[in-house]
């Protein structure tokens, strides 16, 4: 019989003599692993038994209880011949790729950038060279932009597909751990061969990959997307390909491809998404934050923090922090700076560094998601300007962006940022509401947080792609309300935000597709 129960272990403890002392069998499997953190740190594990009915019934008498196994996931198979466009190689292209191959369907998977290793030496010659190929960079290419990230899976979605989705990662060389900390990350090292290695296995059962091939156009007919229009990159050639369904799965900086949904009459809205600044501590700054007086204990991992606020009508809150990482310029179009951050599976870097973002409304652009996207692209183009014209991110200290002055260059950190940072007035580059509202939260985090908010914080600006501004409309069975054939997923569809829910919403689609035609 199938028992869980929960056990908690000092930091100074090992998890073997705590089985003992409860009278817990030795052999388990581990279901999850997180850190209480709130008094002396301590690891908290759920444990799997497989045991016989008489020791069952002592553990279940001594507080565990039965174990429920995840269901497995249902794929059906399609009846007739059925040929499939998947446009976008991130986590929601991959999955639904996979998912429609396992039900029998003939797909196509469409990427605009390159292959992860040929993608890698063209991010590598942007930061050394400073030379953008505005298609192969870090939002662009097979990974989708989470693959030069923390590689973090957390999400609040509950879905029994999210164990399926952690358990082809660490299939493809993911960790272990992936499938049972509380918080899992990959790490972009470990990202760089997962992808692909999914993508290898995709390929050797029938999916075909075409890098390098921007869907610039779709033809319609009534209700139907007929065939989409591609240019080949490589060969400067624009061809037509007939499909019977089309999935979009891009992520939120294909810009190009929204304006192609306007020109076609795809049905989109604005949605809420948020802008601010990346924020960089020393690592054992947030360490000694959240774990007090045992931060140097080699036990424990490097801390994240998890923060909101509200200025006004607005949430002020951190994104996508990045223990023992560092903050990059993330560009994708030219003459722009965009932040994000990243770090290795071992979160090994001496910086910590996060998104500290305020919401934004439709109804600020007049629910024009397209002015959304003007409002974005003008934040980076200033950005780009305030860092000296050459993708160096413009930087301030904390303490001086508060208080409105500029920081000498000479104040600012030395690492946890690639390629470069430049002094600048932050304060000045960001509207006066997202000023304002991070001003009040930080006023607000400096009373509670010890240390966060001193003269050891920089901000680093600007962080713009936190999130899809417009949400392309679909109906319940997740297809497009203007073509009955075209399916948006993912997070530049408006459903998702990061690498586990984007993939989840691919399946969703994929299964949506599968049962209609099966």
């Amino acid at each position: 019989m199938l028992i869980e129960g929960e056990v908690r272990v000092k930091i100074d403890e090992k998890l073997e003599d705590k089985l003992r002392e409860k009278e817990y069998p030795l052999q388990f499997a581990i279901l999850k692993k997180s850190i209480d953190a709130r008094k002396k740190p301590e690891f908290v594990y759920r444990l799997l038994f497989d045991v016989d009915d008489e020791t069952a019934k002592k553990l279940i008498a001594s507080g565990c209880r039965v174990h429920k196994p995840v269901p497995d996931i249902e794929i059906p198979s399609v009846s007739k011949s059925l040929k499939v466009a998947v446009v976008g190689s991130g986590p929601a292209g991959l999955f639904a790729a996979y998912t429609l191959s396992a039900g029998g369907v003939d797909v196509v998977v469409f990427e605009r950038g390159k292959r992860v290793e040929e993608r890698e030496e063209d991010v590598q010659r942007f930061w050394i060279e400073r030379i953008l190929d505005e298609n192969s960079n870090v939002q662009f290419g097979e990974g989708g932009a989470g693959t030069f990230s923390d590689g973090k899976l957390t999400t609040r979605v509950k879905d029994k597909k999210k164990h399926f989705v952690y358990s082809l990662l660490v299939e493809h060389g993911a960790p272990k751990e992936v499938l049972y900390v509380s918080r899992p990350h990959i790490g972009t090292d470990r990202l760089k061969k997962v992808i692909p290695s999914i993508r290898q296995f995709l390929e050797n059962n029938g999916i075909e990959f075409r890098f390098s091939s921007l869907v610039v156009d779709m033809k319609t007919s009534g209700n139907r997307v007929t065939s989409l229009v591609v240019k080949d990159l490589l060969e400067n050639e624009i061809y037509e390909e007939s499909f019977d369904v089309v999935v979009f799965a891009v992520g939120n900086s294909a810009r190009d491809t929204f304006a192609m949904f306007k020109n076609t009459g795809v049905k989109m809205a604005a949605k809420p998404f948020a802008v601010g600044v990346r924020i960089i501590h020393p690592q054992r700054l947030i360490n000694r934050m959240q774990y007090g007086k045992y931060y140097e204990n080699p036990a424990l991992p490097p801390a994240e923090y998890s923060l909101t606020a509200r200025a006004g009508n607005r949430g002020v809150f951190s994104f996508c922090m990045c223990p023992g990482g560092v903050v990059i310029c993330s560009s994708s179009e030219r003459e722009t700076v965009v932040t994000n951050g990243m770090s290795n599976f071992a979160r090994e870097g001496v910086m910590a560094n996060s998104a500290i973002v305020v919401q934004v409304f439709p109804e600020d652009f007049g629910n024009d998601p397209f002015k959304a996207i003007d409002f974005q692209r003008k934040l980076e183009k200033t950005a780009f300007v305030a860092g000296g014209g050459n993708y160096a991110m413009p930087a301030q200290n904390l303490m001086d962006f508060l208080k409105k002055k500029e920081t000498p260059f000479k104040k600012l950190p030395k690492h946890g940022f690639i390629p470069e940072i430049a002094s600048a007035r932050v304060d000045c580059i960001l509207p006066g509401f997202i000023y304002k509202s991070l001003r009040k939260a930080f006023g607000y985090w400096e009373k509670r947080l010890k240390r966060f908010v001193s003269e050891e914080a920089t901000v680093i600006g600007v962080e713009t792609r936190t999130s899809s501004p417009l949400r392309i409309l679909r109906d319940e069975h997740f297809k497009s309300l203007t073509f009955e054939n075209l399916y948006p997923a993912g997070e530049g569809a408006g459903y998702a935000g990061g690498i586990t829910s984007s993939a989840i919403d691919g399946m969703n689609v994929a299964l949506s597709i599968l049962e209609e035609y099966c």
